[in-house]
């Protein structure tokens, strides 16, 4: 019966070879395959470099050890499932060899066979899946031989990251390790949106774990990972918090953070100061015999913000915008459109029909952004102009908004802003986060979270009309 751990020696041991050690020559110590991870471990008491090749008919991945001797000329065990036998045999007085070899109608793929060393004297052989020939292929192979070279990966003595803290008072983060750590880089990466410190040549300690950040954390997240050889700590600061400076400090990295972190809304929290109904459950308007004038920002040449991944402002907008509108018409209120479709409108435009209609409320709807150098800042807020009303409406918008998602409150501000400034009704606007965003950035490009975005708005609008008219 065939097991899938091949063991030399004793069955259910570890298969070690004890072999008398010359005065120049190294010797293999210990070998062990593992079949269920189709992987081969074995080290020797010198350091020695392999050299790694797979050749075929039959396919064979060989591995000689130079200037290693053996006392055994030769010792075999069988495989399983698609390792025919492993064998380990003295191909020449200066050199020991171990072959692997598959089963006729197996072959696998030698660029992903991974040779790695796992100290000065250990080694590891990563095999791919086999994989099954093709006949027309066992027939090409037959009776030619092909000899492909594995790269060996050197060991490297690898710095050991111990610990990634964030300070108590939030100011910094202190990446621990078991030696200085003398070489290392960092900066923004587009394509996570996080900023990133790697650290080459080092790797995480075993029983290293992230560490946990909660609601009043000066960042958003914080993961070391590793990365073949290196290890990166990426992180995303709150809102209200600025990357800083990274000083060594004996065998420590420690990053500077500057800024206070915005306040955060949590559900159930004391940032919310109004009763809303359900998302499922929105208030009916009829009676009220409300005018409201929907506007979605930007359109047509005109594309607005352009965020991560090519995340267009329009696009978002102009979605959210007319499910609001179906949701308020759903709901007892008239609707006007100051655009239904991807088409450019000037700002006096949109202000003239609001006014034109005499409409009761005004709601401009868009998406934020900054540089893409900042995908630290994320969150939803909400401007008016001037009016008590105005600022009643926002609020109750971004009450809504953040109940509906817990995005970052950026809170409800006032500004000059010509749509707000030159309507002659309660007015708001409203930015429903950043397309630049790492947080928001992914949530605005789906259309589930527009369909939630939508809802919020439809919420606050109605909501603000059930209480105030």
């Amino acid at each position: 019966m065939k097991l899938p751990w091949l063991m030399s020696g004793v069955l259910g041991t570890l298969s070690v070879l004890l072999i008398s050690l010359s005065a120049e020559a190294a010797r293999l110590q210990s070998w062990q395959f593992n079949q269920a991870q189709n992987q081969l471990i074995f080290s020797t008491d010198e350091p020695v470099q392999p050299r790694v090749q797979l050749l075929t008919d039959p396919v064979r991945l060989v591995i000689d050890l130079p200037n290693t001797s053996l006392e055994r000329r030769r010792i075999r065990e069988d495989g399983d499932g698609a390792i025919d036998e492993i064998e380990i045999r003295r191909e020449d007085d200066d050199t020991a060899r171990i072959v692997i070899e598959l089963e006729n109608e197996y072959t696998i793929d030698p660029t992903q066979v991974i040779v790695q060393g796992t100290s000065q004297t250990g080694w590891s052989v990563q095999l791919p899946p086999p994989r099954r020939l093709s006949r027309a292929e066992r027939r090409a192979n037959r009776d030619r031989e092909t000899r492909i070279p594995i790269e060996v990966i050197p060991y490297v003595d690898a710095a050991v990251i111990q610990t990634v803290e964030v300070a108590t008072n939030g100011r910094g983060v202190t990446i621990r390790a078991d030696r200085p750590l003398t070489d290392y880089t960092s900066g923004w990466d587009q394509a996570t949106s996080t900023y990133q410190i790697r650290i080459p040549q080092a790797r995480l300690a075993r029983d290293f774990t992230n560490p946990t950040l909660d609601n009043r954390s000066p960042l958003l997240s914080l993961r070391a990972q590793q990365a073949e050889s290196d290890v990166v700590i990426g992180l995303q600061p709150a809102p209200g918090v600025q990357i800083g400076e990274i000083s060594r400090v004996s065998q420590s990295l420690a990053l500077s953070l500057a800024g206070r972190p915005q306040r955060r809304f949590v559900p159930g929290g004391t940032t919310r100061t109004r009763i809303l109904p359900p998302l499922d459950q929105l208030p009916n308007v009829a009676n009220q015999r409300v005018l409201i004038v929907i506007d979605p920002g930007h359109g047509g040449r005109d594309p607005g913000a352009i965020g991560i991944g090519g995340l267009r402002e329009t696009d978002i907008v102009l979605e959210v915008s007319l499910r609001v509108a179906e949701l308020l018409q759903q709901n007892g209120a008239e609707i006007i459109l100051t655009r239904a479709d991807e088409r450019e409108v000037g700002l006096e435009p949109r202000v003239a029909l609001a006014n034109r209609a005499n409409a009761d409320i005004f709601v401009s709807i868009h998406a934020n952004a900054i540089s893409m150098s900042r995908p630290d800042v994320n969150g939803v807020e909400t401007y008016f102009y001037s009016s008590a009303a105005g600022r009643e409406l926002s609020a109750y918008l971004l009450d809504s908004l953040l109940e509906a998602t817990g995005m970052n409150n950026r809170g409800v501000k006032e500004a000059r802003f010509f749509v707000l400034r030159r309507t002659n009704m309660p007015a708001s606007l409203v930015e429903l986060g950043f397309v630049t965003g790492a947080e928001d950035a992914p949530r605005l490009a789906d259309s589930n979270f527009r369909e939630l975005l939508a809802k919020a708005v439809a919420r606050g609008i109605l909501q603000y009309i059930v209480d105030t008219f």
